[in-house]
């Protein structure tokens, strides 16, 4: 304890080097200890089921794409029945139910689901019973399971809530159970969440028969003892049958088993780690400033050491005293760390997209204590060990010499040369790694949309209500109506509807086969493919994109007319390169029989994006008028204002309620706030590589910076007996500069051949850019340069104002 009161106070002495040492320590640690909580809850965190790593997803991805890789029922129920390599097998899919049981109605996130979903977890349940395989059949009995989040938060924990009937628009289902929240982690988007039977489909509208309709999540468990390959082998031979029996449906599909929790990550767990290594990478850069401090306080400790080993201190005893003052540092830096990385926690939970819900699982737990606790031990061990050393040895030396300290020995330059050096290393490693991150994020963003996202509010109108979905045209009037009103709000410029808002799913686009009647048909599994979307009139407009050639969609366009479509201009230049598009006909291919199966084009519009950057877009775009379309079941109402959208919000849920009373409106958004959170993770790597990156450039030019200035302060006397002798100002500033230029460049070319060698680990998040990116290299090398320079300056300025007659006399 003493020991610890005389550190402190040795410290207290220095506040300056002790707050700068705890600041740059605290940081380091703030930093990783953020970063390492956030890899290990998002990635390494098992899921919360016995036997977690047994658990798989399978998917159906068309061609080598695994965007929209869901499955089918029939081929589910061919695949459970062949296999036997799973324990069991269950089916998925989410939309949405409204809930009758206040004045307003509330949106549920409904889970349609096959019993096996419940077992796979092996997780028993709050309360009741999952529903089973009698319930869960065609026009079975409708039976609801609450998820333990919803039962707590919208019921208080009801327990005699089994039995009760709830009103699920406009139906009535008896809760039999509450499921425990861990189901939630594998089946759930966001929200508050129910599960019914997957047949439940008057109120889903899915048709069961159809091998066309890859819209079911297929969950597994495997068996004990089987592998992951094996499972996969015999899945391939199982849809190779399929394939051969259906060519249809199923030529062109593959089928990839995964690991759920792998599944869950794979869209930002690059990113994930990439942080990971940009964090280490400024830790190393923040013990190495931390020890260049520790050299130069020690320097100035030389007296106060030799006199330590003048009164009988053994090299051990100065060892000891110097390394309690550097776990000291570390300690405290380990504090402010961990208070950092508290806050830093908080802030990224909190504005956090609701679809990343593994980000909700971050916190300080008790390996992020020990993972501090660590690394402020090896921090303190690689900030204060060649410090120590140095300073013991010197004393050591001193006490022999009779006290005649001289100048630094080179030793200890080597030292700090080789420590500033590795900084100007890692500093290059990140400043190439953030500058690849950064022009693949300014790539995604800079891509042509096709389409106006500024000013436009959004709001999801779907229709969970049966006796909509048993009469389009009610469906359809309703909607007209709510566009109507909107159109006349105050502010409100243009207004449309659209089944699929761009930028809406986190997921690959759907896309669909089609065939253009008088030219050549193509084999099964290889026809040209679009992604249509319903859209009212007015749309365009909407969202200014450009009609080309023809009209936009009339009221002249009724269920009884002629079906029409407008095409993109992808699509027109393709098939219809030297004649008008106007007037011809495409012919959809997964039609059902009583289903339209041709439409005649009467427009071509500019090419858009309809998905997002990181995902396949779709090679074409159609688009049909919501007033011919037949399976109608949301509308996604898109507003452009003259000033601020987000003002016309209550006016929306306030027309929609005078149309219908018993419809709700959720996700009230403009549409840039959509599409930013679609690329939130990657945003959120973009602004912490940056910091990472300048913190690591701003601490190695500390850090050169420190040891030119002592270099100076050392050669005082040679300056300037190199001035009294005639040495011209230049020569002294080139002296400087080159003794800081040549770290500069040794720890470049040492950064820069990592950096080629690690980025291929970083290639599969990049979008539009190389590993190899000879801009981003040329960057980096100026920017650290220009940076190195600048430090260097101020040293060798003030080498050439040394009065020669002052530095002979000291």
């Amino acid at each position: 304890m003493s020991q610890l009161r005389h550190t402190l106070r040795l410290l207290l002495k220095s506040p300056g080097f002790t707050l700068t040492a705890v600041a740059i320590l605290g940081f380091g640690i703030g930093a990783n200890t953020t970063i390492f909580s956030l890899i290990d809850a998002v990635i390494f965190n098992a899921l919360p089921y016995p036997q977690p790593d047994r658990l798989v997803r399978i998917h159906q991805p068309e061609g080598n794409t695994n965007y929209w890789a869901q499955v089918d029922f029939p081929d589910y129920l061919d695949i459970k029945a062949s296999q036997r390599s799973l324990e069991d097998l269950a089916v998925q899919y989410w939309w949405f139910l409204d809930f009758a049981g206040q004045s307003n109605p509330q949106r549920f996130t409904a889970i349609f689901a096959s019993p096996g979903l419940f077992s796979l977890s092996k997780l028993p349940f709050v309360l009741g019973r999952p529903f089973t395989e009698d319930e869960d059949k065609h026009n079975g009995p409708l039976v609801v399971v609450l998820s333990e989040a919803l039962w707590r938060s919208r019921f208080n924990s009801d327990p005699s809530i089994i039995g009760r009937s709830l009103r699920l628009s406009g139906k009535s289902f008896q809760v039999i159970g509450v499921c425990p929240r861990q189901v939630e982690d594998v089946s759930t988007p966001a929200g508050d969440v129910i599960y019914v039977p997957v047949h439940v489909t008057e109120l889903s509208g899915n048709d069961f028969q159809n091998r066309n309709e890859h819209y079911l999540s297929l969950f597994g468990r495997l068996k004990a003892g089987v592998t992951l390959a094996e499972a996969q082998a015999e899945l391939e031979i199982i849809q190779q049958n399929l394939v051969k029996q259906y060519p249809a449906s199923n030529k062109g599909y593959g089928i990839k088993v995964l690991p759920v929790q792998e599944n869950m990550v794979s869209s930002y767990s690059g990113v994930v780690w990439l942080l990971g290594g940009a964090a280490g990478c400024l830790l190393l850069i923040s013990c190495g400033n931390v020890a260049n401090l520790l050299f130069a306080r020690g320097l100035a400790r030389r007296k106060e050491m030799l006199i330590r080993a003048t009164l009988g201190a053994s090299r051990a005893s100065l060892l000891r005293q110097l390394f309690s003052e550097t776990a000291c540092l570390a300690g405290l830096g380990g504090l402010t760390g961990l208070l950092l990385a508290a806050w830093w926690i908080g802030l990224m939970k909190a504005i956090s997209p609701d679809y990343l819900y593994r980000f909700g699982e971050v916190k300080l737990d008790t390996r992020a204590l020990l993972f501090v606790f660590a690394f402020t031990a090896l921090v303190s061990l690689l900030s204060g060990l060649l410090p120590a050393l140095n300073l013991s040895r010197l004393s050591t030396r001193l006490q022999d010499q009779g006290g005649r300290a001289g100048t630094t020995s080179r030793q200890r330059q080597r030292t700090q040369s080789a420590l500033v050096a590795g900084q100007v290393a890692l500093a290059c490693l990140l400043l190439v790694g953030g500058g690849l991150f950064i022009r693949s994020f300014q790539n995604m963003q800079s891509l042509p949309l096709g389409f106006n996202p500024h000013h436009l509010l959004t709001a999801d109108i779907t229709v969970t209500n049966p006796n909509y979905a048993n009469d389009q045209a009610k469906m359809r009037q309703s909607f007209a109506a709510v566009l109507e009103k909107a159109r006349a709000l105050p502010g409100v410029t243009e207004a449309a509807m659209n089944q699929d808002m761009p930028f809406q799913w986190g997921f690959g686009e759907l896309n669909a086969p089609f065939h253009v009647p008088g030219q050549p048909v193509a084999e099964p599994g290889k026809e040209p493919t679009f992604c249509s979307q319903d859209i009212s009139s007015g749309y365009f407009q909407t969202m200014e994109m450009p009609l080309l050639l023809g009209r936009d969609f009339n009221s002249g366009d009724r269920p009884e007319t002629q079906h029409v479509i407008i095409v993109d201009n992808a699509l027109a230049q393709h098939f219809f390169p030297d004649e008008n598009p106007i007037g011809k006909q495409i012919e959809y291919l997964w039609a059902n029989n009583e289903g339209q199966k041709v439409w005649t084009i009467v427009g071509v519009v500019q090419n858009s994006r309809h998905n997002s950057p990181d995902h396949p877009l779709a090679p074409y775009q159609v688009f049909l008028p919501y007033s011919q379309r037949d399976n109608l079941y949301r509308a996604l109402l898109l507003l452009r204002s003259e000033g601020d959208p987000t003002q016309l919000g209550s006016a929306v849920q306030r027309i929609v309620r005078g149309v219908d009373p018993d419809q709700s409106v959720t996700q009230i958004m403009t549409l840039d706030d959509l599409m930013t959170n679609r690329s939130w993770t990657r945003e959120l790597g973009v602004s912490l590589v940056s910091i990472f990156s300048a913190a690591a450039l701003l601490l190695s030019a500390v850090g050169l910076y420190g040891v030119l200035a002592y270099s100076v302060s050392q050669r005082t006397r040679e300056i300037g007996v190199r001035i009294a002798l005639g040495a011209q100002s230049s020569s002294i500033l080139k002296l400087v500069l080159w003794r800081g230029l040549k770290l500069v460049i040794i720890g470049s070319v040492a950064g820069m051949t990592l950096a080629l060698v690690l980025v291929r680990f970083i290639e599969s998040i990049l979008y539009g850019i190389s590993g190899d990116d000879p801009i981003t290299l040329a960057l980096a090398i100026l920017v650290l340069g220009a940076v190195a320079v600048l430090a260097c300056l101020f040293p060798a300025l003030a080498a050439v104002r040394i009065n020669p007659i002052t530095a002979l006399r000291e």
